[in-house]
């Protein structure tokens, strides 16, 4: 519901209330409930700020509000929490003790003293400096490198870790494509084919059931000076095949 992986877009609050009137009204024959992930929600660096799709269910039986510190806090600490309708706790503490056994312990317990120490928001507010400063740079470095690219757009997230380009219609970005293999055998840069992130129609041709121009990028993990570098490499790259 924030920032969303791959797009960088967050759900409007107008929609946010509507999804869970849309999903109180048809829980008539069969109850629907809505999973908000709030994973990045700490991440923001500018922009309104949105009330929570959980914060609209107010008799408390139609969301379930997840979040995690493995995005805010620490990659390593793979560790969450939920907020769920009493009814279903028990259920899906089952069905989580199926599935990993639980939550590692050591994990929790650091999270735990992280919270009883005080040191959680002042960490986050590092962490959330740190990731603006790669998202300006990246969008500076579009700015910078594709600007004079005809056809080539990108979306400006508010936060979250990704920004989301678009190629001109007819330049495919997958694996097989002259640009993938330009980019990362030439220009040894790497992006994640944005084809990947929608579903496929089995009805529909491979090259037509899924948008083929667009690619999603990352600032989460390399510095601002590498996020520069390689935002010039990968531009490098999309004239070659132009």
């Amino acid at each position: 519901s924030y920032f969303e992986n791959p797009s960088g877009v967050s759900l409007s609050a107008d929609r946010r209330e509507q999804v869970v009137e849309i999903a109180r009204r048809w829980s008539k024959n069969h109850r629907i409930c809505i999973l908000e992930d709030a994973a990045y929600r700490e991440l923001q660096y500018d922009g309104p700020t949105l009330p929570s799709v959980w914060s609209f269910d107010k008799t408390r039986d139609t969301v379930i509000y997840t979040q995690t510190f493995s995005k805010s806090f620490s990659p390593g600490v793979r560790v969450g929490y939920g907020i769920v309708p009493r009814d279903l706790v028990s259920p899906i503490c089952d069905r989580k003790g199926n599935e990993d056994f639980g939550s590692a312990n050591l994990n929790q317990h650091l999270m735990a003293q992280v919270f009883e120490s005080g040191l959680y928001y002042p960490h986050v507010e590092t962490v959330r400096d740190s990731y603006r400063l790669k998202r300006d740079t990246m969008l500076q470095a579009a700015e910078k490198y594709f600007r004079d690219i005809p056809g080539v757009s990108w979306f400006q997230p508010h936060g979250g870790l990704y920004v989301w380009m678009t190629l001109p219609e007819g330049v495919p970005t997958g694996f097989q494509s002259p640009l993938f293999e330009q980019a990362v055998k030439i220009e040894e840069v790497m992006y994640v084919p944005g084809e990947l992130c929608f579903a496929a129609d089995p009805q529909r041709p491979e090259t037509e059931s899924r948008p083929q121009n667009h690619m999603r990028l990352s600032f989460g993990v390399q510095t601002p000076k590498g996020i520069d570098e390689g935002m010039k490499r990968l531009a490098n790259a999309v004239r070659a095949i132009l």
